[in-house]
C-alpha cells in the first residue's frame, strides 16, 4: 500500500488541515522540520515516507482567493515525487494549466464541482488518467457545489458520476482530516465493493500504523497522511512492511 504525504498550502506556507474548517488552519508544526516552508516540508515528508507521490491542496485556489503556483513550482523543482494537486479545478483550461506546469494529476473535488455535466466534460477533454476524482464527504454524505450530488450517499454519487470505469478514485471524509480520530473504514469498504478494479485512495483521521493496516484490509491502495507524519506517530519504520503490499 502506498503512502501519499499531504501538503495543505495557504498563503504560501504549509498549514495543518482540521476537518475542512479552513478559517482555523494555522502553519504546521511538527517533528520533521522547523517552520512551515513548503519545499523543506515536502522534502521531509517525501523522505520519511519514501513517497513516489505527494498530494497538494492549494487552499487559496480552492477558495478562489489566489493561488500557490509559485510554491508548487518550487516543490516540483526540488522533490523527486509526482504531484497530485487539488486547486479547485472545474474547467479543462484550468486542468491543462496545472498539467502543463508539471502536475501529474489534477484532482477534481466534488466540493467545488458545479455539476455532473462539468465532470463529464472534464473527462472527455482531459482523460481519466490525468484526473483524480475526489469524493468529498462530511457526516457520511457527499459535499458538493453540484445540486444533484450535494447531500447524497457516496454510492449514489458514484453512480451519477459514472465512476465504474475510473482507473482511480479518492474517497475523502473531509470532517476527519487532521482529527486523528480514525479512518472511515465502512465507506471505503462499500466503495471497494462497488468498484472492485479501481485504485482506491483515501485519507482523513489516520492516527497510527494500526489505522494503515485496517485501511489495507478493507481495500485501500494508497492513503493520504499528514498529521500522523508531522507528529511522529507514524514514522519510516512503521511504513516498511506496507511498502509494496
Amino acid at each position: 500500500m502506498e503512502i501519499v504525504p499531504v501538503l495543505d498550502l495557504l498563503g504560501g506556507v504549509v498549514v495543518h488541515g482540521r476537518a475542512g474548517r479552513r478559517h482555523e488552519y494555522r502553519p504546521v508544526q511538527g517533528v520533521l522540520v522547523e517552520g512551515s516552508e513548503p519545499v523543506a516540508i515536502a522534502s521531509a515528508l517525501q523522505r520519511v515516507a519514501a513517497a513516489a507521490a505527494l498530494y497538494v491542496a492549494d487552499l487559496d485556489a480552492i477558495e478562489g482567493t489566489g493561488d500557490n503556483l509559485a510554491a508548487l513550482r518550487s516543490v516540483m523543482g526540488s522533490v523527486r515525487a509526482a504531484l497530485w494537486v487539488d486547486a479547485g479545478v472545474t474547467t479543462a483550461a484550468a486542468a491543462r494549466d496545472l498539467l502543463t506546469a508539471g502536475v501529474s494529476r489534477a484532482v477534481v473535488g466534488t466540493e467545488t464541482m458545479p455539476s455532473v455535466e462539468r465532470w463529464e466534460a472534464l473527462r472527455r477533454d482531459i482523460g481519466d488518467e490525468r484526473l483524480l476524482l475526489s469524493l468529498d464527504m462530511r457526516g457520511g454524505v457527499v459535499r458538493s457545489a453540484a445540486p444533484e450530488l450535494r447531500g447524497s450517499a457516496p454510492l449514489d454519487a458514484l453512480r451519477r458520476l459514472d465512476a465504474s470505469t475510473l482507473p482511480a478514485l479518492l474517497v475523502l471524509p473531509v470532517d476527519r482530516v487532521g482529527s486523528s480520530g480514525g479512518p472511515d473504514l465502512a465507506t471505503l469498504s462499500a466503495v471497494r465493493g462497488r468498484l472492485p478494479e479501481a485504485r482506491l485512495v483515501t485519507g482523513g483521521g489516520v492516527k497510527d500504523a494500526a489505522d494503515l493496516h485496517a485501511l489495507q484490509e478493507v481495500g485501500a491502495d494508497a492513503v493520504l497522511v499528514a498529521t500522523a507524519l508531522h507528529s511522529g506517530s507514524i514514522g519510516a519504520a512503521d511504513l516498511t512492511d506496507l511498502s509494496g503490499a
